[in-house]
């Protein structure tokens, strides 16, 4: 004897909606996991490329540095030396008159023309 109950049609389309809603869940939580695994490659990634180019930003400024440095300028390229405190002397003009300046103008070439 077979009993059949008034919502037997309610409970045959439940059950394949059912199925059909726990296959979805299950490849949408496969699906997100995945998701997050590339993407924390991914956020992996740019942080090692970040390191190396704050690596590589702090050994272009230590370069540009040490290259632009006065002092080894000055003793590489040119042979000077910073000067002893002890030997340096101001010399000041008590009259306020300019200097001279070399001027190019009305063909002097190589003259000391007064402003």
């Amino acid at each position: 004897m077979v009993r059949q109950y008034r919502g037997s049609v309610i409970v045959r389309m439940a059950a394949p909606f059912l199925g059909v809603l726990v296959f979805i869940g299950v490849f949408g939580m496969v699906w997100l996991r995945s998701e997050i695994i590339s993407t924390e490659y991914a956020i992996g990634e740019l942080e090692r490329r970040m390191e190396e180019a704050i690596m590589e930003k702090q050994e272009l400024e230590a370069m540009l540095s040490s290259a632009m440095s006065i002092r080894e300028v000055g003793q590489r390229g040119l042979g000077l030396n910073f000067p002893d405190r002890q030997k340096v002397f101001y010399v000041m003009r008590d009259d306020g008159a300019l200097g001279q300046t070399a001027s190019l103008k009305d063909g002097r070439v190589g003259r000391l023309a007064e402003r």
